[in-house]
Parts: C-alpha cells; sequence; structure tokens
C-alpha cells in the first residue's frame, strides 16, 4: 500500500443554535454546548470541547470554536448536549438544566456547506420543540503545508548549439546535496529547434525547491538535447524562493563559465531565462468535500461456487446466524464511512458470477434484480443481499470486467467534479479476466473513481495485489486501486477494517481532480 503522510486533517467546528426553549422563569436561557466523542474501540464517550456560556440568548452563536481531528476513514460519532446554565459556574454541569443533544458522524459536517439540526431531549415530548443546532468546519493549515510554486519559464537567444539548426533545449532544476554536490530536483521537456523556447508551465511543492530555506540556492541549468544522449551544456543561473518571489518575475542571463574564461570580456552571456513565479495552495481533500463534491458507493458482490453452498455454515454466503459474515461485514464497515458523504442515500449493488432465471449467468447483474441498481442505505444493501440467494444461485467463473466497465460508464455521465466514485467489490478468489480488467483499469484511472477490492477467506490473493498498482507497473496514470485481504482484520473491530481499505482515497481524489484542472468551489 502506498504511504501517506498525511490522513487526517484538524478542523475547528463552529456552532450556533436558533430557537432554544426558555427555562428561565423571567428571562432566556444561559446555553452552553458541550461535545463529546465517541470512542469506537470502548463504546465510551469522551468529552474534547465546549463553547463559552452566552447569557440571556435563544438563539446564541457561539465564539468559542472546537478544534477536532478529523479522519475520512473512521466513523466519528460526535454528541452535542446544549445546557443552560442556572447557577454558579459553567463548569457545573449536573447542576444544568437539558436543552437537548444531537448525535451525528463528523462526516456528515464535514460534507454538508449548510449543517442543522434538530435537537432532541427525551424527558420532553416528542412534540416538544427543543431548537436546532447549526455546525460548521472549517479546515487549519499549517504554514506552507499544501503549498506549491507554479514556474513559467522563458529562454531567450540562447547560445546555437547544432550544425544544421538552432537548439533543442530544456531545463535542469538542482539544489545543493549537503555535500557539495547538488541534487535534481526538476527537469521541463524537451523544445525542438529554437533559441527562444517556452516550456510547459511547472508546478511543485515549495518544500521541493527550498527544504529547509527560502534562501536556499536553486541552480538552474540549461541543455540542449542530443539524440545520441551528449547533451551540449549552453548555461546556468542560481536563484532562490526568496528572490523569486520578490521580483515575481526575474530575468537573469545564463553562464557558461568555460566559454566566459575563453572569450573573457568580450563574453557577455549564453542567452537569458525569463521565470513568472507565483504560489498557490494545492486543494486538500477537504475542501473538495466542503464545496459539494459528493462521493458515491458501489457495491459488487462475488457469486462464484468457490463461496460455497450458501446454506452450508462453511460458505462465505453462510447467513443463517445473528454474525454478519465476512461479505456483509466488509458491507457494513465501508458503508457506514462513506454513507454521510452521498446526499442522495441510496448506493448502487450489484453481483458478478452468479446464474439466475431467464439471464443464465451474469457477470454484472443489480443485486435486488430489478431495472435499477440503487438501494436505500446500507441496511437496503445487507437486506437485498440477503434475499439475493432465494433466486440466485452461485456460478463462475470470477470477472470483474464488466462491472468495471458499468462502474466507469456510470461516473462518466456525471457532470465533470460533481461526484467521486467508489466500487467496492468483495470476492473469495482468484480473478479469471485479470488481462481485460487491467485494459479497463487503464480507463477507469482516469474517471472520478477509487476501487476497492476485498478478498474474503482463505484463497491465494496474489493477482488481486498484482491490481493494486502502487508501483505503478500496470501504467495507470493514477493509482487508484487499493486491495485488502478480509483475514488480516478478522479479529478486530470493523472500524479498523474501514480505516484500512479507505485510506487511500482522499489523496487519489485530488490526484483525480487536478489531473482534470477541477479545483473547490470558493
Amino acid at each position: 500500500m502506498a504511504q501517506n503522510e498525511s490522513l487526517s486533517m484538524q478542523v475547528e467546528l463552529a456552532i450556533s443554535c436558533d430557537s432554544l426553549p426558555s427555562f428561565d422563569l423571567l428571562s432566556k436561557s444561559d446555553p452552553m454546548v458541550i461535545l463529546y466523542v465517541r470512542d469506537n474501540s470502548t463504546k465510551k464517550w469522551t468529552e474534547v470541547g465546549r463553547t463559552e456560556q452566552i447569557k440571556n440568548d435563544s438563539n446564541p452563536k457561539f465564539s468559542k470554536q472546537i478544534p477536532l481531528r478529523y479522519y475520512f476513514e473512521e466513523v466519528q460519532q460526535l454528541k452535542f448536549t446544549v445546557i443552560d446554565i442556572d447557577k454558579g459556574s459553567a463548569d457545573n454541569v449536573k447542576s444544568s438544566d437539558l436543552i437537548g443533544k444531537l448525535k451525528c458522524n463528523l462526516a456528515e459536517i464535514v460534507g454538508s456547506t449548510q449543517f442543522s439540526k434538530a435537537l432532541y431531549n427525551k424527558k420532553k415530548s416528542s412534540t416538544h420543540h427543543n431548537g436546532t443546532i447549526q455546525v460548521k468546519a472549517t479546515e487549519i493549515a499549517k504554514a506552507l503545508e499544501g503549498w506549491e510554486v507554479r514556474l513559467i519559464a522563458k529562454g531567450r537567444s540562447l547560445d546555437k548549439k547544432d550544425l544544421f539548426g538552432k537548439s533543442d533545449p530544456y531545463l535542469i532544476f538542482e539544489r545543493p546535496d549537503g555535500s557539495g554536490g547538488y541534487t535534481m530536483i526538476l527537469k521541463t521537456e524537451v523544445i525542438k529547434n529554437t533559441l527562444d523556447p517556452m516550456w510547459n508551465t511547472i508546478t511543485a511543492p515549495i518544500a521541493r525547491l527550498a527544504p529547509s530555506s527560502v534562501d536556499s540556492e536553486i541552480r538552474i541549468s540549461c541543455y540542449d538535447w542530443d539524440a545520441h544522449g551528449s547533451h551540449d551544456f549552453i548555461g546556468w543561473t542560481f536563484t532562490s524562493v526568496a528572490q523569486l518571489r520578490a521580483s515575481k518575475r526575474l530575468v537573469v542571463p545564463l553562464i557558461n563559465p568555460k566559454k566566459k574564461e575563453k572569450k573573457g570580456d568580450k563574453y557577455k552571456d549564453s542567452g537569458s531565462l525569463e521565470l513568472d513565479y507565483s504560489e498557490f495552495k494545492s486543494p486538500t481533500f477537504l475542501e473538495y468535500i466542503m464545496s459539494g463534491m459528493e462521493i458515491s458507493l458501489s457495491i459488487a458482490i462475488d457469486y462464484t461456487g468457490s463461496n460455497g453452498n450458501p446454506d452450508v455454515p462453511s460458505s462465505l454466503h453462510y447467513q443463517k446466524t445473528d454474525q454478519l459474515n465476512e461479505y456483509a461485514k466488509a458491507i457494513r464497515s465501508v458503508g457506514d464511512v462513506v454513507a454521510p458523504y452521498d446526499r442522495s442515500g441510496n448506493f448502487a449493488a450489484y453481483g458478478f458470477g452468479g446464474s439466475f432465471q431467464p439471464a443464465g449467468t451474469s457477470h454484472c447483474f443489480n443485486l435486488n434484480l430489478t431495472n435499477s441498481p440503487y438501494l436505500p442505505g446500507i441496511d437496503g444493501v445487507l437486506m437485498a443481499y440477503r434475499e439475493s440467494f432465494k433466486r440466485v444461485s452461485l456460478s463462475g467463473p470470477t470477472y470483474f470486467n464488466q462491472v468495471l466497465t458499468e462502474v466507469n460508464r456510470v461516473a462518466a455521465s456525471s457532470p465533470k467534479g460533481s461526484k467521486y466514485h467508489i466500487l467496492l467489490i468483495i470476492t473469495d478468489g482468484v480473478i479469471n479476466d485479470q488481462e481485460a480488467t487491467i485494459k479497463t483499469l487503464r480507463l477507469t484511472a482516469n474517471l472520478p473513481i477509487s476501487v476497492i477490492i476485498v478478498g474474503v477467506g482463505s484463497a491465494n490473493f496474489d493477482s488481486m495485489d498484482q491490481l493494486d498498482d502502487d508501483d505503478g507497473k500496470l501504467g495507470l496514470p493514477r493509482d487508484c486501486v487499493q486491495f485488502v485481504p478480509f483475514r488480516d482484520f478478522i479479529n478486530q473491530p470493523l472500524e479498523v477494517l474501514a480505516k484500512k481499505t479507505l485510506v487511500e482515497v482522499p489523496p487519489q481524489l485530488v490526484k483525480w481532480a487536478k489531473m482534470n484542472n477541477i479545483y473547490p468551489r470558493v
């Protein structure tokens, strides 16, 4: 699995309330909000912050925000408790009156542009109005975290190096390596037969150019490309991020030391380099979600015969107990995390490798065997999965390509930038159409899709690992596949499986959006 250095984001929650009921005889309430987070392993609620108390206000807007760490791959359950401080210090919560509570997931707040919910109070009647609470999440960025530079480089009047043409120039950017040498950090494309090139715009993290200080030296060398590999040196210049920042548009001479030494005072330069410099903040996953991009979950279930007779306890599809089987656990763990990000609340669910009348064996069929694959919520998906065995028989072989093709079609038909799709494939064995699947994945990588494959049972999943293109061997435009064997998490809470399966989705979403020049709406 590719390592991601930033799997979480720091957010601050701004809270306000409307139409709070009055608990005081001669005045309005004196409200305060306390926030609790539920520990997924111990199931206990822990206070993580509270607002200030605002006196005599039924529509308070609290100035004190509550910081919280946000993890996309986890279900983070929150409980907001709104109380009326009657007597003494605001620390004395026990003597206060409960106005109302709200339980939700942090994902619901992050994924909503206007999160507003009614408060509940079980001590009051169901018709009693307890007011509403509004919560707004804002990402807290580190000083330069996520900042990138944009460079437009142009050459002017470069030295002519080719006998029968001009030059084929390109640039190399380097920084000192601390031991007297230089490390290459950027390289432009070659532009053929010109002395006045304009290279493609360069974007890179500031930290790549200036890892320790904006005053760090950057050496930019210009070469004339040669088909035989003996590239001719044209000249170099030295600058820094600080100098580029100060000038915005820097024009500097390119110097060839050997020519300068040879020609002496007659030597001026070997051309000049013009650098247009700007900085911008690279968009984050959270910014895309907050600006309205939805995440849509599709689920594909393996109905091949290798799963075993569903009526036999040894089958991976056996369901005649109160315990979820591995298929259902995978659906539940991923679905509960992704559900808050899909405003429709409906999920597409498919089967593959199953047989039913009159179609026979199908490698992509709607789980509910109707004309629409969409089901209401994760509970609806699990219900359709349980009911499917009344009409679907296990068959085979194991083909992924048709399911992938269908999800590709759905993703391609969505308005660009409106939705990002996650396809969860749950399977028990060896894939039988790997070549066709890889070919389709090359199309998938250009679409707003992440593919998560969960392997259940004890089969050899080497072919699945090959689809997880962390090493780039498949030649995909971007890594969009994550494989996870369920057996590694069989004795752990479902939240741990969810974290493992979904951890690569945020960087995959951001990379796809940037590839397609899609940026969060301000």
